[in-house]
């Protein structure tokens, strides 16, 4: 094979047709007519090249820009959703928290909005601390209105010469310092 090789190697050298002298220069050598019809269908065609590149430089940008604002539309749903959303939740947890202090107003009708208030917020903060100072005032508050409901239900007690009567009758004592300790005695009846 490497025989071959040089064979064909040395075949080519042989068909090579060597350099003639000036006369054959001068028939290759193109005339200004043809150089410059060569130089014309160059342009032309550097024109046509120049023509496609701009066309699809403009497609390119063009597509560019739609993509560019097919996502920015996108984006902008997406966040129109998501604040959407968000609004949603908070006026749900506002929903929620309201609820909360409907259903604990009614089953602590005994205290006042504010406490309520307070109690829903030291629960949701889970501040026991608070909870129990809440608890214990709640506790002191009820023992004193039983003592005092306690009290008024009770006779009075009859301590003194004055103390079973009206207020009429305390009324038409003329000494003075009578009048005084009957009216010490019957407090209730003056107020």
């Amino acid at each position: 094979m490497a025989e071959e090789i040089t064979k064909t190697g040395t075949e080519q050298q042989e068909q090579t047709p060597t350099p003639q002298p000036k006369d054959h220069e001068q028939q290759e050598t193109p005339t200004v007519e043809e150089l410059m019809a060569q130089l014309a269908a160059e342009r032309a065609e550097k024109e046509k090249y120049k023509t496609a590149n701009d066309k699809l430089s403009k497609e390119a940008a063009t597509t560019k820009r739609q993509l560019r604002a097919k996502q920015t539309a996108e984006e902008q749903e997406a966040e129109a959703q998501a604040e959407a959303q968000r609004l949603a939740e908070e006026e749900r947890e506002q929903l929620r928290k309201e609820n909360n202090r409907f259903k604990a107003m009614a089953a602590y009708k005994s205290f006042d909005e504010k406490t309520v208030d307070k109690w829903l917020e030291a629960v949701s903060e889970a501040d026991h601390a608070t909870l129990a100072s809440m608890i214990e005032a709640e506790k002191q508050k009820a023992v004193k209105e039983a003592q005092a409901e306690w009290m008024k239900s009770r006779p009075p007690v009859n301590t003194g010469q004055y103390s079973s009567m009206t207020k009429e009758q305390i009324r038409e004592i003329k000494d003075r310092d009578e009048l005084r300790k009957a009216i010490a005695q019957n407090l209730d009846l003056f107020k």
